[in-house]
């Protein structure tokens, strides 16, 4: 047996009384300083001014922290906090929907937009690696919390879960799919193809359509693994709802700026 097998992580890393450092928390921390690098390198090579990136990121990670537990809360987990009210304040044990911080940014950088003239979609591409990495990044914090993990498996890596954290119909269970290093892996190759797009020649918002399309995928086909609990619409896990409707929107304005792109190549206004 591998050593993943039956190794049982603590969700804190330092523990100093009223001190507490959580995995989770350093994890997600460590996601947001990677994607402040990767964002602030393409910034400063579009040629923006160094210090309003500053300024935005600030706004962009409070109100993406923001939005993330919102939808979080009321969409993926409200049958757990409607009952449980004061585990919302509880950050440092997971439950952060990236839905929720992808609107919240979208909304931070449209005002910023309208304040300082400049162009939405380039922005957004900007920015949709940074998010990606921090994402498969931030993945790992799931490990220490011991959740976002699939159905019973005997796969060698497959990873231990402890009892108390498993579904009673699998209390007798020791192995599950690891997904959350799924889609960590899955996100590091889609970070690996968004900075390969966005050095090439495209139309701005080319780069965070792929991310979303991508992304939307990567959740939709885990989502057929994934053992937590969600609120269900017409007996539809909201994860799987909301990843098909982000890959249909991402989908339709992809193939939208593709035609715009070729009728402009045939007119030759390139």
């Amino acid at each position: 047996m591998n050593f993943w097998q039956i190794f049982s992580p603590s969700a804190i890393l330092v523990d100093w009384g009223i001190i507490k450092i959580h995995w989770y928390g350093l994890l997600v921390v460590l996601g947001i300083i990677a994607g402040y690098l990767v964002a602030y390198g393409l910034w400063k090579a579009s040629g923006r001014e160094p210090k309003k990136f500053e300024s935005l990121v600030w706004w962009l990670v409070i109100f993406g922290l923001i939005g993330a537990r919102v939808v979080d809360v009321f969409i993926f987990e409200w049958d757990f906090f409607k009952d449980n009210w004061w585990s919302i304040l509880w950050v440092w044990q997971g439950g952060l929907a990236i839905h929720g911080a992808l609107l919240a940014g979208v909304l931070v950088i449209w005002r910023y937009v309208k304040k300082y003239q400049d162009n939405l979609w380039q922005l957004l591409d900007i920015f949709a690696p940074a998010v990606v990495l921090g994402q498969a990044i931030g993945r790992w914090g799931n490990y220490f919390n011991q959740e976002l993990f699939g159905l019973p498996t005997k796969l060698p890596w497959g990873i231990y879960i402890k009892s108390e954290f498993r579904p009673t119909e699998y209390i007798l269970t020791e192995q599950f799919h690891p997904v959350f290093l799924y889609e960590s892996l899955a996100l590091f190759v889609v970070f690996w193809i968004l900075l390969k797009i966005y050095k090439k020649t495209y139309q701005p918002g080319t780069v965070f359509l792929i991310y979303l399309l991508l992304a939307g995928i990567t959740r939709f086909i885990l989502e057929f693994i994934r053992l937590d609990e969600q609120v269900l619409v017409l007996g539809v896990r909201s994860g799987m709802l909301i990843a098909s409707i982000i890959m249909l929107i991402s989908i339709i304005l992809l193939l939208q700026r593709f035609y715009l792109n070729k009728i402009k190549i045939i007119i030759g206004d390139k």
